[in-house]
């Protein structure tokens, strides 16, 4: 059941930037967002995967004999806390339904262009002072032509 509400929306998100047309621009812009994404993803379906090696008692390699109930569950537990520690960082991006799904890309790429409007705005006047400070710059003359060997 934790499964569904932490992975269902994750992937409603995805697919709204993905028939957008934003993956690649999201993916640029914020690198990290779909590797933390995809991380907790991992960490909510992992429990499932435990589960499963406790209930058919696999031998894990180098133990001697199946994986403990206690340690399964410890292993859980911590899985499905990551995960949601992640998930938790993530604001408002996840939405229950559809409709928010789609609200919450947008205003992810919004929010993406508008930092990097002010990243260039904040880079151009760093870029005029220093040129302010340090006179005009070096002119080029286009008749003057080098040839090196």
């Amino acid at each position: 059941m934790c499964l569904f509400f932490l992975l269902i929306p994750l992937w409603r998100f995805w697919v709204c930037i993905h028939r957008m047309g934003f993956t690649r621009e999201v993916s640029r812009r914020a690198p990290l967002m779909p590797h933390t994404d995809l991380a907790a993803g991992i960490l909510a379906f992992l429990p499932f995967v435990v589960a499963l090696a406790d209930w058919t008692a696999v031998t894990l390699p180098g133990k001697e004999g199946p994986l403990s109930p206690y340690a399964a569950l410890f292993v859980s537990v911590a899985c499905l806390a990551l995960s949601v520690f992640i998930l938790n960082k993530t604001g408002e991006r996840i939405a229950p339904h559809w409709a928010g799904a789609r609200e919450s890309a947008l205003r992810t790429v919004a929010a993406l262009r508008i930092i990097s409007a002010a990243e260039l705005a904040h880079a151009l006047e760093v870029a005029q002072q220093h040129e302010a400070r340090h006179g005009s710059g070096r002119v080029i003359d286009a008749e003057v032509r080098e040839v090196r060997k």
